[in-house]
């Protein structure tokens, strides 16, 4: 990677990149609890507006990948970028990756054009829904298991490990680690799930989030999302002095 971009993450990563905190901090935070709010006070709303098949937790989940998915591809355009194959295919896999996410989670176009299913397809996809997550758990349990696991490693691992040993910012790889300013959703992806989890363990009712693991999937995708946004900054503005 190149050396003066990484001098400038070093320095950059110490001030959270320069981003203000309302937007990664407090919006994630504000998110969360406003949906455990809306949820506790009128359960009919939530499954209604928010937690439905075309609700908005279903929305955020192809209008946040596609927003990666963008910036992705305006990362690639990049000179710093195309010179740099590594950096490079790192970036294709991330726009690979949320392309895949939004067209899977409309079924393509399925839920906002709503046409009917093919026969042969229905007898294969779980939900006969035209899409390849419902088919095989290779396509969905696997692929979120290692999305989950990348979220773990990469949003809460690494940025903790980084305060502890700056010297992690200063090699070659620093263009590509994970900023501090991940750390809050990637937090709220595993603590929105643990009300499910600890219920299946002990077979009773989740206390917070019905469906909680679309909960968890939108700060997945804003996990995505703020990577990709601080990594569009980190090749594109200069460090400061």
């Amino acid at each position: 990677m190149n050396s003066t971009i990484s001098t400038g993450v070093t320095k950059r990563a110490a001030v959270n990149e320069g981003f203000s905190a309302w937007w990664w901090l407090a919006m994630p935070i504000a998110v969360a609890v406003l949906l455990a709010v809306v949820e506790t006070l009128s359960p009919a709303l939530y499954e209604t507006y928010i937690n439905s098949e075309q609700g908005v937790l279903e929305g955020s989940h192809v209008v946040i990948p596609l927003a990666g998915l963008v910036i992705a591809l305006r990362i690639l355009a990049l000179r710093a970028t195309r010179a740099q194959p590594l950096l490079f295919g790192w970036v294709a896999l991330g726009a690979v990756a949320c392309f895949y996410i939004a067209g899977e989670e409309a079924s393509w176009g399925q839920h906002f054009l709503d046409w009917s299913t093919p026969d042969r397809w229905q007898e294969i996809n779980d939900q006969q829904e035209t899409n390849l997550h419902n088919v095989s758990s290779w396509l969905d349990q696997k692929p979120r298991l290692l999305l989950e696991l990348g979220v773990i490693v990469g949003g809460i691992v690494v940025p903790i490990a980084a305060l502890l040993r700056p010297a992690l910012r200063q090699g070659h790889l620093a263009v590509i680690l994970p900023p501090l300013l991940c750390l809050p959703v990637a937090v709220l992806a595993e603590v929105s799930r643990l009300s499910e989890r600890l219920a299946d363990l002990t077979q009773s009712e989740p206390l917070l989030y019905a469906r909680a693991s679309e909960v968890q999937e939108l700060f997945f995708y804003l996990f995505i999302l703020f990577y990709l946004i601080v990594l569009n900054q980190r090749l594109t503005r200069p460090a400061p002095d």
